[in-house]
C-alpha cells in the first residue's frame, strides 16, 4: 500500500467553492424572473376568471330584473331596483350570482351599505373581488363619508372586505373630445359606459354592442393612490376603498405619465371640472392605464389591464393601445367605429 497516497483526502479548493457558488447565483438569477413570470401568468388568468364571474353576474341580475343595477345608488331616494332608496354598490347585488348566496343573506338591501346591520356583510372578504396580482393595501381605521339625506357617517373600516373591481361611468368630457380630436362638445349622455350611478340599463342601451363596450374594470390598491409605479399616499382616497362602497365607480380623465407627486396632488394632472381643453396638451395627459389608481383604470399586470365587457368576455387590454381604441370601448353609445385590437 502506497502510505502517500492512503493520506490524500478528496476536497474542493477555494476557488472551486466559489466557482459552484457563482454558477448557482447566476441558476438563481435565471430562475427567478422565469418563476415571477409564471405566477403573475398565473395570477392574470386567475383575475381574468373572477371578471368572467362578475359578467356572468350581472348578465344573471339583467335576466332576472331586465335590466343591469345602477353602478351606485346615491341619491338617498327610491329608485329602480333600489325602491329603499338605500345606498348601495353594484357588488351588493351581484353576491347571489357569484356563490356568495350567505353573504347576500347577511347584506340588508333595504338598509345602507354604511348601516350597523350590514357590518358582518360588509366584513366579509370575497374573493371574487380581490386580483391576486395586487400586492396589498393600507388598512383604513376608519373612514367618515358624507350621504345625501343621511348626511355625515364614520364607518369602522378596519375590517370592510376590499375591492379591485368597478364599473366605469363615463369617459369625461373635455379629455374624450381631445382624445378624439373632436370641438368641444356639450354633455351627452352618449359617452357613458354600461353601467352608470343611479341609472339602471338594459342591454338594448348599449347602441355600440355588448361585446365592444366594457363593462367591469380593474381599479386595483384603494384607498392607497398610486402613481407611475409609486405607492404616493397610502390610504389617501377612500373611495371605493371596499366592495360595498357605494363611492366607487369612477370615469376616465386621463393622466400625465412623467406627473411628480407635486404636480398631481396640485390637480395639474388632469381635466377635471372643465369642458374646455387645450389639443397641444393632450400628448401630455396620454396615460389612460395603470398610471394612477385614483379612480382611473389601474392593475398591477405588466403592460395592460383585463376588462369584461358587456357580453361577459374578458379581454387584455394593453397601454400600447390607441387612446382613441380604449375611448370607444369605454362608451356604451357613442357610435364610434373601430376594431377591437
Amino acid at each position: 500500500m502506497n502510505l502517500k497516497q492512503s493520506n490524500l483526502r478528496s476536497a474542493f479548493t477555494l476557488i472551486e467553492l466559489l466557482v459552484v457558488i457563482a454558477i448557482i447565483a447566476v441558476l438563481i438569477g435565471l430562475l427567478v424572473p422565469a418563476v415571477q413570470k409564471v405566477r403573475e401568468a398565473a395570477n392574470r388568468m386567475s383575475c381574468q376568471n373572477n371578471l368572467k364571474q362578475l359578467g356572468l353576474a350581472m348578465h344573471g341580475y339583467h335576466d332576472a330584473n331586465k335590466f343591469f343595477p345602477a353602478s351606485s345608488y346615491t341619491t338617498g331616494a327610491a329608485a329602480v331596483g333600489n325602491p329603499s332608496g338605500t345606498f348601495h354598490a353594484w357588488r351588493a347585488f351581484a353576491l347571489d350570482y357569484i356563490e356568495q348566496g350567505a353573504i347576500g343573506k347577511l347584506y340588508d338591501r333595504n338598509q345602507s351599505w354604511f348601516a350597523a346591520a350590514n357590518s358582518n356583510a360588509v366584513n366579509t372578504n370575497v374573493k371574487t373581488y380581490i386580483c391576486p396580482s395586487t400586492p396589498g393595501r393600507t388598512l383604513l381605521s376608519s373612514v367618515t363619508k358624507s350621504f345625501k339625506v343621511v348626511g355625515n357617517v364614520t364607518i369602522n373600516s378596519a375590517k370592510c372586505g376590499p375591492t379591485d373591481y368597478d364599473t366605469m361611468n363615463t369617459f369625461k368630457l373635455a379629455p374624450y373630445t381631445a382624445a378624439m380630436g373632436l370641438p368641444a362638445l356639450a354633455s351627452t349622455s352618449a359617452i357613458n359606459s354600461i353601467m352608470y350611478k343611479d341609472t339602471p340599463t338594459t342591454m338594448g342601451m348599449v347602441m355600440d354592442g355588448l361585446s365592444n363596450t366594457g363593462m367591469i374594470w380593474e381599479c386595483s390598491a384603494r384607498p392607497d393612490v398610486w402613481l407611475n409605479g409609486k405607492n404616493i399616499a397610502p390610504g389617501g382616497n377612500n373611495q371605493g376603498f371596499c366592495w360595498a362602497d357605494s363611492d366607487g365607480p369612477f370615469s376616465v380623465d386621463l393622466i400625465d405619465p412623467t406627473a411628480t407627486v407635486t404636480q398631481y396632488t396640485a390637480g395639474t394632472h388632469a381635466w377635471q371640472g372643465t369642458t374646455t381643453f387645450n389639443n397641444a396638451q393632450i400628448s401630455k395627459y396620454s396615460a389612460f392605464m395603470n398610471a394612477s389608481n385614483d379612480n382611473e383604470v389601474f392593475s398591477f399586470h405588466s403592460g395592460g389591464s383585463n376588462v369584461c365587457m358587456g357580453d361577459g368576455s374578458v379581454r387584455y387590454l394593453t397601454t400600447s393601445m390607441d387612446v382613441k381604441t380604449f375611448a370607444c370601448i369605454v362608451t356604451a353609445a357613442g357610435g364610434e367605429v373601430f376594431n377591437l385590437p
